[in-house]
């Protein structure tokens, strides 16, 4: 009658927990869904919170593909608030699940994230190693429309790199797995993408006219089916073509086109500095004044712009660490009431092994006996067997450990290069703070009236003065140093012969700037700048054919 009790008890106990098991289960997937509709909505802040107390649960049941849809979905919201140190940390993590755990489709989905997000920083090598990583994937898998799909941006990755003759293979590629799925009205932006770099590639190899016929073409199907951003592209490609002929109106019509329907203010501020050019060609002052005077507003709203994401991206890391300490008493509180519950399953549990002790018999004992002779007599081959299981265990533990060790390495790269990226935009910020300030004072000087104001050439010649300083060089130098440790000092020891000046252009180059970038900082013309670079080199005794980033990576 005990025994019946007792069973009737645990079954009880048992039932209750698998009840509480699927409330858990429910209220997880309304969690998970309330943080895509928030992430669809715009709303990050939102969408994080629901999405880390799903990734909680998650983890804790081990559910590894909403743990990977979790994951890739922070670095997408991370991706959209320009952080893209956050957001590679969480697409790493998420790739090591799905090479752990889940299909190559979710392995070669992530990939290609990774490369976008290198592609947006205009880092093309690294987007190329990973896009190609989704390619490879995607062709051993058969999975043509994918195949398309990263064969493109292998193709656009190649462009950005100039080796049109590479871009055009891939492209083929995908043109040819396309055509056989023309008609279905999901692939129509990939043949619009396909044929735009097809175009590119041509216009690389200075084929100029074909690549005309085929812009003008996807113009006119780009605006039917209101796809801006290749729409955008491809204005911008035909200004480009009709400039290199010397049709400047042609170039301005195209470029006046891009910018109706632009809304990424980076492009925006591009097309009016490109606008400004073609009116200068054509002796339009006025107008190619106004374009750059619109140039200025749009990097000043670009800057702005950058500066409200970083704090709204701070403010969401605030808010999620508040609601992480919040969840983490939740759960403290709860392991308390659990530890009660398995402390009363644990009773039940002696009380039954004491029971089913107190009613064995002789027989199961003789049974038992018998059992133990017949496994003793199997000890070699489960040995043997077991010795290969532990063999191939072994195996997967050292490749999961290399997998982790170069995860972490990509990791400890990216955080650095977090920081020089923030480094690189205040030193851009502070050039074209001084740039400001310097037309200002250049202004103000030629105005007539000025030279009869005491008052006022007194506040000239204090901004002058300002310009002059370098304390801001102090303490970029300083932060340069905390992030780069151990850079400065070997790049010293190794060429004494480097002045300030040349240190500080190194500087910027491991920071991965453009020469462009860079010009603007000193204030010098691109070409300057490249020279610079090349005088540099030769004092360093460095071949030209060797990449000075790569030179200089090597020092740390």
């Amino acid at each position: 009658m005990n025994v019946k009790y007792f069973f009737f008890t645990l079954i009880t106990c048992l039932i209750f927990h698998m009840n509480s098991f699927g409330q858990t289960l429910e209220q997880f997937k309304k969690t998970i869904d309330s943080g895509f509709v928030a992430m669809d909505k715009g709303d990050y802040s939102v969408a994080l919170e629901y999405l880390t107390k799903s990734q909680i649960v998650a983890e804790k049941n081990s559910w590894n593909q909403q743990i990977f849809e979790i994951k890739n979905n922070i670095g997408i919201i991370y991706y959209n608030l320009s952080d893209y140190g956050e957001a590679l940390n969480y697409y790493l993590e998420a790739y090591a699940v799905a090479i752990k755990y889940l299909d190559p489709i979710r392995e070669m989905a992530v990939l290609n994230n990774i490369g976008g997000m290198y592609a947006m920083e205009k880092k093309f090598m690294k987007a190329k190693e990973y896009y190609l990583k989704a390619y490879t994937t995607a062709k051993e898998e058969n999975n043509s429309i994918k195949m398309s799909l990263y064969a493109i941006n292998m193709a656009r990755a190649e462009n950005s790199l100039n080796n049109p003759k590479e871009a055009k293979k891939y492209v083929e590629e995908a043109r040819e797995i396309l055509a056989n799925h023309h008609q279905e009205k999901e692939h129509q932006v990939l043949v619009i993408q396909a044929e735009a770099t097809l175009a590119e590639c041509l216009l690389l190899e200075g084929k100029l006219e074909q690549a005309k016929d085929i812009l003008l073409k996807l113009y006119t199907r780009t605006k039917k089916v209101k796809e801006r951003e290749y729409n955008m592209t491809i204005l911008n490609h035909l200004a480009h073509i009709y400039s290199l002929e010397g049709n400047i109106d042609k170039t301005i019509f195209y470029l006046r086109l891009a910018l109706q329907n632009c809304r990424d203010l980076d492009r925006k501020a591009d097309f009016f500095n490109s606008l400004s050019e073609a009116y200068a060609k054509k002796n339009d002052f006025r107008n190619a004044l106004e374009a750059k005077n619109e140039m200025v507003k749009t990097r000043d709203s670009l800057a702005k712009l950058n500066n409200d994401k970083l704090y709204e991206n701070n403010k969401v890391k605030f808010e999620i660490q508040n609601y992480k300490n919040d969840l983490n008493s939740q759960r403290e509180k709860s392991s308390v009431e659990r530890k009660i519950f398995i402390s009363a399953i644990v009773i039940f549990m002696v009380l039954l092994f004491l029971i089913y002790r107190m009613f064995r018999n002789r027989s199961v004992k003789q049974e038992q006996k018998k059992i133990i002779a017949e496994r003793e007599q199997k000890i070699i081959a489960l040995e043997l067997e077991k010795e290969k299981n532990e063999n191939l265990l072994l195996e997967k533990h050292v490749k999961e450990i290399e997998n982790e060790a170069l995860l972490e390495q990509e990791t400890l790269k990216n955080e650095i290069e977090q920081k020089n990226r923030k480094l690189s935009a205040r030193a851009l910020y502070l050039s074209g703070r001084n740039e400001m300030i310097e037309e200002i004072v250049d202004s103000l000087s030629q105005l007539p009236d000025v030279s009869q104001n005491i008052k006022l050439k007194t506040h000239i010649k204090t901004l002058k003065e300002h310009l002059k300083t370098d304390s801001e060089w102090d303490n970029f130098i300083v932060h340069f140093e905390e992030v780069n440790q151990g850079l400065l000092s070997t790049l010293k020891e190794k060429h004494p012969n480097l002045s300030s000046n040349d240190i500080r252009f190194i500087c910027y180059v491991y920071m991965n700037l453009s020469l462009k970038e860079i010009g603007t900082i000193f204030n010098i013309t691109q070409e300057a700048c490249r020279k610079r670079k090349e005088r540099i080199l030769r004092k360093m005794q460095i071949d030209k054919d060797i990449s000075f980033y790569d030179y200089l990576s090597r020092l740390t």
